[in-house]
């Protein structure tokens, strides 16, 4: 599910999820659960790189919840909202389900930035691992901090490992692997770019 939506899209969402969300104005976004009605309200300034602004992004039946853009001044992201009972957790602009539906891959990014942030999730719990997804300098001083690579293609490989290319100079040199399963979870990476 993705949060990346204009407002044309957003409508186009809205049409097909009709009996989930609507918007009875043009900052006031409202999305019915199973006993109830939740409430989001863009704050001003009403500006691209300004303010709050909210934007429904789907429903995925399997897993019972909503997606809810978030924007917030310049950073692009996300929460979800459980059908069965109006919680709202953080996710990010994009999420990605494991297999079993019991984590997910939430991703947001800063506008400006390069490379984007991840964190990893138990659906509806703790966040088990954050980082950037991507490989940064060391800087010495008096230099910038520089990407050395990303972190593309994000996937499942199953419940406990999310997959992901690792990406320099817009080449895929590798995959690497996010072992979440375990009381540690680290990247394990293929050789350096």
């Amino acid at each position: 599910m993705d949060a990346f939506l204009t407002r044309d899209a957003e409508s186009k969402l809205i049409q097909q999820h009709s009996t989930h969300a609507r918007r009875p104005s043009e900052h006031l976004l409202e999305v019915k659960y199973a006993n109830g009605t939740k409430r989001f309200i863009d704050k001003p300034p009403h500006v691209d790189i300004g303010g709050t602004h909210w934007f429904y992004c789907g429903y995925n039946a399997a897993q019972n919840l909503h997606l809810i853009g978030h924007k917030v001044d310049s950073l692009f992201s996300g929460d979800i909202l459980r059908h069965s009972d109006g919680k709202t957790f953080k996710a990010g602009h994009t999420i990605l389900m494991s297999p079993a539906g019991k984590k997910f891959l939430a991703i947001e990014q800063q506008n400006g930035l390069d490379g984007e942030d991840w964190a990893v999730y138990k659906l509806y719990g703790k966040k088990l691992w954050q980082g950037y997804a991507g490989i940064l300098s060391t800087p010495k001083k008096n230099e910038y901090v520089t990407v050395i690579a990303q972190f593309v293609n994000p996937s499942w490989r199953d419940e406990d490992v999310l997959e992901a290319d690792l990406s320099c100079a817009d080449t895929v040199k590798g995959k690497l692997s996010l072992h979440v399963g375990k009381a540690s979870p680290r990247w394990f990476l293929p050789s350096a770019c």
